[in-house]
């Protein structure tokens, strides 16, 4: 159940139902909004980022939550779903988690789902209204991209070069269509154990996930 915000509000809440566009343009400065930020890797070193494809202009106390990567995480699943599993491919609607690797934080699930909810009413293939934020978390590409340098490592070990090849085609795909288990992936490795929580900011009063 959405929480019941003043009429003035609801605009700037609400998706836009519109084929599969997402709530609102960033200028209407929208709850849960991804930052378009400069995105850098481990060592603070900037990550070359891409506009996307086909458009020209183109918390702490998580930490101990997260699970340990090898032995919770089924490699050979990871590896089905990548390359597109029949789950992979359901592209509407909230289920669990598709990735459940490193960075996956079942605790803090129902976080992920009010996400998904106000960013994209769980459509994965949601573009917003001016198409800066896409997906079912509304990443902008800066962020999506600069996720797919983040997996790289893990991927690379974790899958070997099936896994990498099919990770640099994201970079060359929009970002909604990637399939559910490359935006679930993306969206726990930002999370990074609440420390990339900031991405999906809280703006308006009483409807923080």
């Amino acid at each position: 159940m959405r929480i019941a915000v003043p009429t003035i509000l609801v605009a700037a809440l609400l998706p836009a139902v519109v084929a599969t566009t997402a709530h609102a343009d960033e200028e209407i400065n929208p709850s849960l909004s991804v930052e378009a930020a400069t995105v850098v890797d481990l060592n603070g070193n900037p990550i070359p980022v891409s506009q996307d494809p086909g458009d020209p202009d183109g918390d702490s106390q998580n930490a101990g939550d997260a699970q340990a990567p090898a032995g919770g995480a089924d490699v050979s699943g990871d590896l089905s779903h990548a390359l597109g599993s029949k789950k992979s491919k359901d592209m509407k609607g909230y289920e669990p988690s598709l990735y459940r690797g490193k960075w996956f934080m079942p605790k803090k699930d129902h976080r992920r789902r009010c996400i998904m909810d106000r960013e994209s009413n769980n459509l994965y293939r949601a573009v917003s209204a001016g198409g800066m934020y896409r997906g079912a978390y509304q990443m902008s590409r800066a962020l999506a991209i600069g996720a797919t340098h983040m997996m790289m490592k893990e991927v690379r070990k974790e899958m070997g070069k099936p896994g990498v090849q099919a990770l640099k085609r994201l970079r060359e795909i929009p970002t909604q269509q990637w399939n559910r288990y490359w935006q679930d992936r993306a969206f726990w490795t930002i999370w990074r154990k609440g420390k990339g929580a900031f991405h999906w900011r809280h703006t308006i009063p009483g409807t923080r996930c």
